[in-house]
């Protein structure tokens, strides 16, 4: 190659082959980064992942104000008329104990009723369990919404045996052990309804309205799936923060970039071999500060926009064994859970949604979950207590709040 030829002329300037491809290369990557800052701002994965703007309430605020409606007209909803003998499709049971501050039940149990038309109502039943060993403790334990919208609300009386257990553990703080009671037992209390499906759901959850139906079509398409083999629950609720890059997985993302690197590089080096003529103006030092950086510097981009805005979850149902976090919504088939229920450990230090995992795990049950999430998480106060409001305020799937319905 020729001196001349390693240059293009512009009237009286020249600008070399190669500072002309770094400088393109330059303008096109500080666009794709100002494009990746705004398109990844709510992809907790990501690198352009902005915090103070990513949890704005778009969708969830909407549902917030139709729950406090409905909650509002509790007095005129009339509880569903089953005929004798009607088995329920699904049994809801939430947990609720007092918070600090703000009491979310009303909303949760608002978004789940609102928009259910009066065949879908029948098909469910909804139990609440007032967590405390003394009701009357619980703000909304008096409100006019828990005498008409559940189907029961169960309480601890000095009449159950395990009624000065209970009141050790939640006088003493052992919160681990108390909300495995709450939820087991009530688990047990949704199985005895005879439905066949049981949806154990926290009390700091927004529904999306129609809920049920999707719950419902999702349901069947597990069940078509795993064809008669066992499977442990459906997720309504899943924390796309957690479905990232993850570091774990580093073997497989280091072989995919390098092949991406290898393949271009190479397409390269043959293009350059074989259309000489044509690229006589493309040095070779151009090819080789591409391979060195460009496609690197690609790569690496690809990877700082996030991987939900990269490679995002289709809509529908997906096998989600690891990284779903956490228990706001979980439906047990109810063949599952006799055997569910023989695994679990009051006496075990675990949070709930770590008890169920190492069951599952134990079990080798695989675990399903849909996309988008039909469930919110809206607390920014913790049940557990002090130590956990951080953490609770970021429990988050920025999925939720694209619906528009």
């Amino acid at each position: 190659m020729t001196d001349v030829s390693r240059y293009l002329r512009f009237g009286r300037f020249s600008v070399s082959a190669t500072g002309v491809i770094v400088l393109t290369y330059f303008v096109l990557y500080l666009l794709s980064l100002r494009y990746y800052h705004g398109l990844s701002y709510r992809d907790p994965t990501s690198f352009f992942f902005d915090a103070d703007h990513a949890y704005e309430r778009r969708y969830s605020s909407k549902r917030v104000d139709e729950a406090t409606t409905f909650i509002a007209n509790a007095g005129d909803v009339k509880p569903p008329i089953r005929d004798l003998g009607e088995q329920p499709t699904l049994c809801v049971g939430i947990v609720s104990v007092r918070r600090r501050g703000d009491q979310y039940v009303g909303l949760t149990v608002g978004s789940l009723l609102d928009g259910l038309s009066e065949p879908e109502r029948k098909k469910m039943l909804l139990y609440l369990r007032i967590g405390n060993t003394n009701p009357a403790d619980h703000p909304v334990y008096s409100e006019k919404w828990v005498e008409t919208l559940p189907d029961r609300v169960l309480t601890y009386s000095k009449d159950d045996p395990d009624f000065d257990q209970l009141q050790q553990w939640e006088e003493g703080g052992w919160y681990r052990n108390k909300t495995i009671y709450d939820f087991t037992t009530l688990m047990s209390e949704c199985y005895e309804s005879g439905a066949d499906y049981v949806a154990m759901l926290e009390d700091d959850t927004l529904a999306v309205k129609g809920w049920f139906p999707a719950a419902m079509r999702a349901l069947s398409t597990v069940q078509q799936r795993t064809a008669g083999r066992d499977w442990v629950y459906l997720r309504l609720f899943y924390i796309d923060g957690l479905l990232g890059w993850n570091s774990e997985d580093w073997p497989k993302y280091l072989t995919c970039s390098f092949i991406v690197w290898a393949a271009l590089t190479a397409a390269m080096t043959a293009s350059k071999r074989k259309f000489k003529a044509e690229l006589r103006y493309i040095p070779n030092s151009a090819i080789w500060l591409a391979s060195c950086i460009f496609i690197p510097a690609a790569i690496a981009l690809h990877f700082m926009a996030g991987r939900q805005t990269m490679w995002p979850l289709s809509p529908g149902v997906h096998e989600m064994n690891k990284y779903g976090c956490c228990s706001q919504g979980l439906v047990f088939p109810r063949s599952i859970i006799p055997r569910f229920l023989e695994h679990t450990d009051l006496t075990t230090d675990w949070l709930v949604d770590m008890m169920v995992e190492k069951i599952a795990n134990s079990q080798d049950w695989p675990r399903f979950a849909v996309v988008p999430p039909l469930l919110q998480h809206i607390g920014s106060t913790s049940s557990k207590g002090y130590g956990f409001d951080n953490s609770a305020s970021t429990i988050w799937n920025f999925r939720f709040e694209d619906y528009t319905i």
